[in-house]
This record gives C-alpha cells, structure tokens and sequence, in this order.
C-alpha cells in the first residue's frame, strides 16, 4: 500500500516511491490518487512529493495553523484543476452539439 511509504513528517516524492515500491510513475499517481480519496495528503509544489496529514491533536496551535494553510493551497490546486477541466469540458461539448448539428443537416458524407 502506497500510505506505507509516506509520513506526516517529510515529504517523499513521486521519483522515490516509484523506487522504494518498484511500481511504475502511472501506478504511483493511481494509488497516491485513490488514497486523497480516503484521507488527506498533504502536497506542495515547492518542497516536490508527498505526506500525510498530522493528526491535529499531536501538534501545536502554530503546526495546526501551518497545517491548515498546507491543506488550503491543496484545495486551491484542486479548485484550479477543476476549472481547467471544465473549461476543457465546454471545448468537447461544442465539438459533440456541432458534430449532432452537422448530423440533423445532412452534412456528413
């Protein structure tokens, strides 16, 4: 299970687990992907890779606060993505209304 390779102390990059599990980069991002769908890992551009949350009951009001502003930039990237997508979604839906139009026209070879 790829949880047993990350802590809530350090962050472990994808490069590195794909070398301690021996599992290729996709399955790697598979599995850290469907763990974010059972708790939170903690993620950052800037320190590269990955860690599980802290337990707030084992850190200080400064860690807590820090933990927060760690877990807010993660849902802002999540945020972001979102509108990428669906700014990418309209793309495919016009493309699908102008292929049924072209269709319902005659248009089609």
């Amino acid at each position: 299970m790829i949880e047993d390779y990350l802590s809530d102390k350090e962050f472990t990059t994808r490069e590195e687990l794909v070398a301690k599990t021996g599992l290729s980069d996709r399955k790697v991002r598979q599995l850290i992907s469907e763990l974010k769908l059972l708790k939170p890992v903690i993620y950052n551009s800037q320190t590269k890779g990955y860690r599980l949350a802290k337990k707030p009951s084992e850190m200080t009001i400064e860690e807590v606060i820090e933990e927060m502003n760690m877990a807010q930039h993660c849902v802002n990237d999540i945020e972001s993505r979102k509108e990428v997508f669906n700014q990418q979604e309209r793309v495919y839906i016009a493309y699908i209304k102008d292929c049924e139009n072209a269709v319902m026209r005659g248009e089609i070879r």
